[in-house]
């Protein structure tokens, strides 16, 4: 029977024969909780390849499972709908680059404007590996349901609280002159996104040296200016230093 691409999660069907296996059952050594956990890991992977190659209206439950090699009743298992399948690529992707930004970030050196480059190089560098992940996180996340507004929101105050906190650190006495750290943060974040969609959507045409530069040109103004206005005010850390 053709799987459609349903929104309702169907009576969930017990995993195997006339009736569930006992909690905790084992297969080759595996106990029950933690193959639905290999399960759910296979078909987010499968959904991010999927949604990533031909877009996430364009999907179904069945692409997902034929390409995670699983039966429909191991899509409902783990998810109520596609867009919730959509919601845990979305997190599971955006978690993954808060990882590997944070790591950029420590292997740099304590300068506003490195910190700047080596975070911004990161998020590029991700793209650029997989564009599957920007279709998901960057094109499809606006349109792909109603929960999604939030979850990307909640997203994007993380890397700005990320940015508000080390603007905070480098310059704290901006607040004296009316200006906010993390209103700024958000700024920052609204720029590298509006950047890299629209980098996404020439197919990464530009090279990403170009990319970045021009990203990092809203930083350093802001960096410029926190130190004019620490310049100002007589306030110490008006160098790269806090």
């Amino acid at each position: 029977m053709e799987i459609a691409k349903n929104r309702v999660n169907p009576k969930q069907p017990p995993e195997s024969g006339s009736s569930a296996p006992a909690a905790g059952r084992r297969y080759g050594g595996v106990d029950r909780d933690e193959r639905q956990r290999q399960r759910r890991e296979r078909l987010v992977a499968a959904a991010l390849a999927v949604f990533g190659e031909q877009g996430f209206h364009a999907s179904t439950v069945r692409d997902v499972c034929r390409r995670a090699e699983l039966t429909s009743r191991y899509f409902y298992e783990s998810f109520d709908s596609m867009e919730d399948l959509f919601e845990a690529v979305y997190v599971s992707v955006s978690r993954e680059l808060m990882h590997k930004v944070m790591e950029a970030l420590q292997r740099a050196s304590m300068e506003p404007e490195k910190l700047a480059e080596a975070a911004l190089r990161q998020f590029l560098e991700f793209i650029q590996e997989d564009p599957r992940r920007a279709q998901v996180t960057l094109i499809d996340s606006l349109n792909a349901g109603h929960g999604m507004h939030r979850i990307s929101q909640e997203s994007n105050r993380d890397f700005a609280a990320v940015i508000g906190n080390l603007i905070q650190m480098f310059f704290p006495h901006l607040n004296e002159m009316g200006l906010d750290a993390t209103m700024i943060a958000n700024g920052l974040v609204g720029s590298n996104v509006r950047i890299a969609t629209q980098w996404v959507e020439d197919q990464c045409s530009t090279p990403l040296e170009d990319v970045l530069r021009n990203m990092l040109a809203f930083f350093v103004a802001t960096i410029q200016y926190g130190r004019s206005i620490h310049a100002h005010v007589g306030a110490p850390g008006s160098d790269t230093t806090p």
